[in-house]
């Protein structure tokens, strides 16, 4: 391992978000760059997530966040060179009741008015959709045929491999352990092996970054909250072009992966807490709302689960951009979203950090002192 003695900046977490930062500020003309993963890359979280990519939001910030990053994962390989599949199947929302029904069209109006191609759809129109659909109680949906689906180990091994060839540093198997402010506006980057001088870090490490940010004083409440997912064998009742369907009732969301169905349902009565074992007992009233909601899917056998953190915020949305540290940045919390965001996030960090302000997304609603100030957001469309 070679750790220099200083770097432009330093980036600790080397998931989905790290790499596509590194990837952004490589692509700007940076060539300086360290970036620390205390595992591998796409180890963690991002490595747990469905990889599901959506613009059907209920806040401006969001959508358009991921407008730019549907708009980039479509044009993959003339923004970085690199392939990755991008399964445009869609993301189906039903709604169990009027009151959902209204909520979704208001979400839709709202999309619409920013270029999101996203529509309402009947009772009928659902059943033209996927056929298999229980819709016994649903009252109506929405339907967005942009959205779909990535491989977050290949997004994140895409942007990776980009900012290694410009000649970013990203080292794996390597923790931060410290960080102090130093004189002359620059800070001191401690891991176990060695110490390295930057004027500028930027964490995107997840729910750690609560305590990172701490070493330098800035407070950032974020909180790790589990989330699983299960997974069925190869099961062709249903067809490999399902886009996810999203149970708004419930929270259940359930797409094709591999031949068989991954499906996850937020437990809303589970604490926070970094536990990421396996409730099976939990997997048996997940199944029980998808047989409710598919039918079909009693035929279906559950092959695996797992488990992973998704780093929440009190109003389920990110804090991108600077803090009140000079040349110390945020990309974390993401509240579930981190993966759909990425690509756009990785632009919007990189213009901030090197031209001191976004340019592609206004992303000013998403600051750290929101939560001082009480301007937080509210998402209607957090599964």
């Amino acid at each position: 391992m070679n750790i220099p003695h200083s770097s432009e900046v330093v980036i600790v977490g080397g998931g989905v978000i790290g790499t596509s930062i590194a990837c952004q500020l490589s692509k700007q003309g940076m060539r300086d760059i360290v970036l620390f993963e205390k595992n591998l890359l796409g180890f963690a979280e991002t490595s747990n997530c469905v990889g599901g990519i959506r613009q059907q939001f209920s806040t401006s910030v969001n959508i358009e966040l991921s407008r730019e990053s549907v708009r980039i994962f479509e044009n993959f390989k003339e923004e970085t060179d690199r392939e990755v599949a991008f399964n445009q199947y869609g993301y189906l929302f039903l709604a169990a009741n009027p009151s959902e029904f209204e909520q979704l069209k208001r979400n839709v109006a709202l999309q619409n008015s920013l270029r999101v191609n996203s529509r309402v759809v009947s009772v009928e129109e659902v059943a033209k959709i996927e056929k298999e659909i229980n819709l016994d109680d649903i009252v109506g949906g929405t339907f967005c045929h942009e959205d779909g689906f990535s491989d977050p180990h290949e997004v994140t091994q895409a942007f990776a491999s980009f900012a290694r060839e410009k000649g970013a540093r990203l080292l794996e198997k390597t923790e931060v352990v410290g960080i102090s402010v130093e004189k002359e506006g620059r800070f001191k980057v401690r891991t176990p092996e060695a110490e390295i001088s930057t004027p500028r870090v930027i964490v995107a490490a997840g729910y750690r970054a609560k305590e990172i940010s701490s070493w330098v004083g800035v407070d950032v409440p974020i909180a790790p909250y589990r989330r699983q997912i299960f997974a069925t064998e190869v099961f062709p009742e249903l067809p490999d072009t399902l886009p996810m369907v999203v149970d708004f009732h419930t929270g259940l969301y359930m797409r094709k992966e591999s031949g068989g169905i991954v499906m996850g349902m937020v437990d809303k009565d589970e604490p926070s807490s970094t536990n990421t074992i396996v409730d099976w007992d939990y997997m048996l009233k997940m199944v029980e709302c998808a047989v409710a909601r598919v039918p079909v899917l009693e035929k279906a056998k559950v092959m695996r689960g797992w488990a992973g953190l998704y780093d929440i915020t009190p109003d389920s949305h990110a804090i991108l951009g600077k803090t009140e540290v000079n040349g110390f940045y945020l990309a974390a919390g993401f509240s579930g979203h981190g993966f759909m965001h990425a690509p756009a996030v990785g632009k919007v960090i990189s213009e901030i950090v090197i031209k001191g302000k976004p340019e592609t997304v206004d992303v000013a609603a998403l600051n750290l002192e929101r939560f001082k100030s009480g301007e937080v957001l509210t998402e209607g469309a957090v599964i």
